[in-house]
């Protein structure tokens, strides 16, 4: 591992245990810096500031779980893609909880968009590429939304009995229409 990503990890994962205990505005980056045990210069040489830090880490940890998925649209339709949500929830919980704490999910929402609206340009649809943004809420948002109620419920249900209340809402849509 380069020392770049060494010391941006450092940095996440110093972020990530300060705000176990406080809101990201109250934070700062002397306090982070000692935390992760770098120089403020090593701080600065990797990030702008704190939402630089919150950007990468989320970037990081949806890179792991969709990959580069997102680059076929059949992928957006499919029970794949519910899945790996789902997946992306479970596995990114304690993170995705602190932030909700601090009222920090509209940033990581806007974040994931950021990823999600730079593969709806190479859509071959032209509908979808003109009114990406929408596309994304509809398709995206609704999970995203639905798999932060789960884990902010206590994920009471499995990731199977979740996939199949979302697959089951999914046929309602569809009955909905043909009457």
């Amino acid at each position: 591992m380069n020392k770049a990503i060494k010391t941006k990890n450092q940095i996440s994962k110093a972020l990530i245990e300060l705000l176990n205990n406080k809101p990201l505005d109250l934070i700062t980056i002397k306090e982070l810096a000692k935390k992760a045990e770098i120089s403020r210069t090593a701080f600065y040489n990797n990030f702008n500031n704190l939402d630089d830090v919150l950007k990468y880490i989320y970037q990081r940890a949806h890179k792991q779980i969709f990959k580069e998925k997102y680059s076929q649209l059949e992928y957006v339709y499919s029970d794949e893609h519910i899945l790996d949500m789902i997946s992306f929830f479970d596995k990114n919980s304690k993170l995705l909880l602190v932030l909700i704490k601090w009222n920090l999910i509209e940033l990581i929402a806007k974040y994931n968009t950021e990823i999600v609206l730079g593969y709806t340009q190479h859509y071959k649809n032209k509908f979808i590429r003109e009114h990406a943004f929408y596309f994304i809420s509809y398709y995206h948002g609704s999970l995203f939304n639905i798999c932060t109620y789960w884990i902010t419920n206590g994920k009471q249900e499995s990731i199977e009995t979740l996939f199949k209340i979302i697959k089951e809402f999914e046929k309602i849509k569809f009955i909905q229409k043909a009457i």
